[in-house]
């Protein structure tokens, strides 16, 4: 006889409704040791190891791997007492080392065992650098490529989508039902870029190295936080407009697995010096999938940066439930007309998009309006008002 304990998919994240199963741990049979981590899950914001919540002998698995499992789900019973009188007890399961995704799928490249590494990282975490040290990884022989006669004279592959990238594609065919408006102008960056020269010994002093971007986030929060429709949720079933009190800013992200986008919240009232090392910590976290629930908690705004893309401008994709997403372009050198005279000045594109359901085009020319503003008066930032 054997009590049973259900293990039902938690909310891994604030609001989330499903998670996909990408991997088993365990199999039926094993035993398992409480907290011990028995399946990995993936929502559109991380993925995330669960552990057991008691230990046992695993009974049943309630999900296959890429299956889409919702929230109270049955992932996996465990029975908790005895399993009857067999002549031989299951044997323990070792325990899987703790590595990001991006590490796994390296050690996957290599053949490399993640058990057998030693991790330097914290609580033995295998890092991309353990890798390199382990002497005679094999290379797999790769594999020889089929032959295969095209019937269409087409070789045709179909992509199931999994993971951030069903995600992605869930979300922003919900984002475009939002009826968008569009704001270009162009900006002369001049007195930004000579902010950046001026403050970046300073940061680097503190190890912290000055790119544009946080300068990007401080321009966004200070025209935000005197926008607030636009820093805002909107919840179109009820037809309620939330403005926020704090500027939480989406740093659209690319990485490996798709596009995550980690919240810097209270943009508005952080330091240059803290928002450079916060946006490093949200960057690396997004992409080795390793961001805390809280980093990817409900943004108020979203800002993508073409510009480090090397492009020079895009179109950017309001995310529900937000009403706006602010966007930058690669800087380029343009002649532009000084006081009647022709003159080469570096030239910022800036973008916005926000929601016309709760936002018209003259909300959205004062928010660009004040992006360009402080974009041309960086000492605005100064403002406090």
């Amino acid at each position: 006889m054997s009590d049973a304990t259900e293990f039902l998919l938690p909310d891994v994240g604030e609001g989330i409704a499903e998670a996909e199963l990408v991997e088993w741990l365990v199999g039926v049979g094993d035993t398992v040791a409480a907290d011990q981590a028995i399946v990995v899950v993936e929502t559109d914001k991380s993925q995330v190891e669960l552990p057991a919540p008691v230990a046992g002998t695993v009974m049943q698995l309630g999900a296959a791997v890429g299956d889409v499992v919702e929230v109270g789900a049955l992932l996996t019973r465990i029975a908790t007492g005895s399993m009857g009188s067999s002549g031989s007890a299951a044997q323990p399961v070792r325990r899987r080392a703790l590595a990001s995704p991006s590490v796994r799928k390296r050690a996957l490249r290599l053949g490399v065992d993640l058990a057998d590494v030693v991790g330097t990282g914290p609580r033995g975490r295998v890092l991309a650098a353990d890798l390199d040290t382990v002497e005679g990884a094999p290379t797999p022989e790769p594999a020889p490529e089929p032959v295969v006669t095209p019937a269409s004279g087409k070789d045709d592959k179909v992509v199931e989508l999994h993971g951030v990238r069903r995600q992605v594609a869930r979300s922003m065919t919900e984002a475009l039902r939002i009826p968008h408006i569009t704001e270009f102008r162009e900006v002369d960056a001049t007195a930004l870029l000579a902010a950046r020269e001026a403050l970046r010994p300073r940061l680097e002093r503190d190890g912290l190295r000055l790119t544009m971007l946080p300068l990007l986030v401080r321009v966004c929060a200070w025209a935000l936080a005197r926008h607030p429709s636009m820093n805002a949720r909107f919840d179109a079933e009820n037809e309620r407009l939330t403005q926020c009190g704090s500027v939480g800013l989406g740093i659209a992200t690319a990485t490996d697995d798709g596009l995550i986008v980690p919240v810097l919240h209270d943009a508005d009232r952080r330091s240059l010096r803290d928002t450079v090392s916060e946006l490093d910590r949200l960057v690396e976290a997004a992409r080795a999938r390793t961001a805390r629930p809280a980093d990817l908690a409900a943004g108020s705004c979203t800002l993508s940066n073409f510009g480090s893309l090397g492009t020079w401008l895009g179109t950017p994709v309001i995310r529900p439930p937000e009403v706006a997403i602010i966007g930058f372009g690669r800087v380029t050198e343009k002649v532009v007309a000084v006081d009647g005279v022709p003159v080469v000045r570096p030239v910022l594109p800036v973008v916005a998009a926000t929601d016309h359901r709760v936002n018209d085009g003259a909300h959205l020319a004062a928010l660009v309006g004040d992006l360009a503003a402080v974009v041309e008066q960086p000492l605005l930032l100064l403002d406090e008002n």
